[in-house]
């Protein structure tokens, strides 16, 4: 390990969180013009927040940047279809790893009173970004532009907008949101990045670009799909 990691993530981490202490700051001072009550609470909340965005930052780049690098380094020689299996199955595991994406269907579930159940949101998440990494992958292998991907898909997501119940339509696009988090960013990415060098050569991981954006769009779909379906049965 490079000793001066630590260093260089913790600097990393105190550029990010100034800026928003310092607008903290200004808003109290020149807004409401009071210090706040809770003010140890909030310097501890944000010492604390500093820690954990270190440390995790820090695990990041020990462990879940360089095994997806070397997942995908491997799943590179293997068989095309059983490649195609794998990432299918990794972007439906890997989704119920993120925090923001229980979250937000323990949310849902709330709002929704129940109706809109934690066990079939977070799993439809999951199954969009399978598909997702799926369209990826099938990218690499045949070297099609992102355009062919996210063109289409973007407007099958506004006609679906348009024919979805409007209560679905802010779940599904912070459902797409969420789906974009630091497990799937960190972990996922750098898989398909991997394989996209190893399969086509130095200097193509641009062909791993691009994953992000269709694993935002996929779940949206996905979930006003959900919605549509929905909306017909209560109708039934």
């Amino acid at each position: 390990m490079d000793l001066n990691l630590p260093l260089k993530i913790f600097i990393e981490v105190i550029e990010a969180i100034i800026p928003v202490i310092v607008l903290f700051i200004f808003f109290q001072i020149f807004v409401l013009k009071k210090v706040p009550a809770n003010i140890r609470s909030i310097i501890v909340g944000i010492f604390l927040t500093t820690i954990g965005f270190f440390l995790f930052m820090l695990g990041v780049r020990l462990s879940l940047i360089p095994m997806g690098e070397k997942i995908g380094g491997v799943l590179s020689g293997t068989n095309q279809l059983l490649v195609i299996f794998i990432i299918f199955i990794v972007g439906i595991i890997v989704i119920f790893a993120e925090p923001a994406v229980n979250l937000l269907a323990y949310e849902i579930e709330n709002v929704s009173s129940g109706f809109l159940r934690k066990k079939y949101i977070t799993p439809i998440i999951a199954l969009g970004v399978g598909v997702s990494m799926l369209l990826i992958i099938l990218r690499i292998y045949f070297e099609i532009s992102i355009a062919y991907i996210l063109i289409p898909g973007y407007i099958l997501m506004i006609i679906l907008t348009y024919l979805a119940p409007p209560d679905i339509v802010p779940i599904a696009f912070d459902s797409g949101a969420v789906a974009t988090g630091p497990v799937v960013v960190t972990f996922a990415l750098p898989i398909i990045t991997s394989i996209a060098i190893n399969v086509l050569g130095a200097g193509s991981g641009v062909f791993g670009l691009g994953t992000i954006g269709v694993i935002a769009m996929c779940p949206i779909i996905f979930i006003l799909i959900f919605g549509i379906i929905l909306k017909r049965r209560m109708k039934i």
